[in-house]
């Protein structure tokens, strides 16, 4: 599986010069095909329907490349806007859309707030789509885990200010991410065990095109775009054993009977006796 982010600096959209090499899937920054620092009026303005020029054009992108492209767009639908996540394929289609669930202040200056996660399954595994902005709330990157999928597309705007700051003594791996990766796509990709690639832009020294791995510790470096380039990629093996991609051992790793319940039913000994004695701790077996 070959995976690559997209690094654009501020300033107009580079969609019509993109294009993914082939079987491969790039994520290009969010609102693919405008310029970067419109402000809310505007962006709502240039909101479009689904299927409209944005939509036609990742398609077109995506198969003249014979691979998956993703990009967001302002998707308006009847008097409302949602910032939307698309996916296109190598048969010049659009397999999946996404509209942010849990949009950033500045979002929420111009969209509503879409509801339902979206997994698409491909070739190359099965695909979530979100925003970075999603993904500043862990239960997302929970929800998605829950719902198998491989890897999350996750276009991203402007670097964070929140950036990794674990130890880099603590790394197995070479080039620890410390002071140079954002946090939320890397504790996503960390928590969810899965992939986490995000296209975004270079803003002075920093970027936030990136490739996270669910192992950025001892095994998969995280992997930022360097100055000057228009892209970072990353080829990894599907299936590998023994690791993320392997659905089953994370299903087995979370069987219910192997923990006490977080909700103890009312009959339940342990909790009668809780209550009974009313504080304290009440030792159970």
């Amino acid at each position: 599986m070959q995976l690559a982010a997209a690094q654009w600096s501020t300033g107009p959209s580079r969609l019509t010069s993109s294009q993914p090499q082939p079987n491969e899937l790039l994520v290009l920054p969010e609102l693919s095909a405008l310029p970067s620092g419109l402000d809310a009026t505007e962006l709502r303005r240039r909101a479009e329907r689904r299927g409209g020029a944005f939509e036609q054009l990742l398609a077109q992108r995506a198969q003249a490349g014979s691979g998956y492209l993703v990009g967001s767009y302002p998707e308006r639908e009847g008097g409302q806007v949602f910032h939307t996540v698309a996916l296109a394929g190598p048969a010049g289609t659009i397999l999946g859309r996404y509209r942010a669930t849990h949009l950033t202040t500045s979002e929420r200056a111009w969209a509503s707030a879409g509801d339902t996660p979206v997994v698409v399954a491909t070739p190359l595994g099965r695909v979530g789509l979100a925003t970075v902005g999603d993904l500043a709330v862990t239960e997302v990157t929970g929800l998605y885990q829950s719902l198998r999928a491989d890897l999350l597309a996750a276009p991203a705007g402007a670097p964070a200010a929140l950036k990794v700051e674990i130890d880099p003594l603590l790394y197995a791996v070479s080039d620890p991410p410390t002071g140079r990766a954002d946090l939320h796509p890397y504790l996503a990709a960390k928590l969810g065990q899965l992939w986490v690639v995000s296209g975004g832009r270079r803003v002075g020294s920093s970027t936030a095109a990136g490739i996270f791995g669910p192992e950025p510790v001892v095994s998969t470096p995280t992997l930022t775009a360097a100055a000057g380039a228009d892209a970072v990629r990353h080829r990894t093996v599907v299936p590998y054993p023994g690791t993320w991609i392997n659905q089953q051992q994370l299903i087995d790793g979370q069987r219910n009977d192997l923990f006490r319940p977080l909700v103890l039913e009312a009959e339940n000994s342990c909790f009668k006796s809780w209550r009974q004695a009313g504080h304290g701790m009440v030792r159970c077996p």
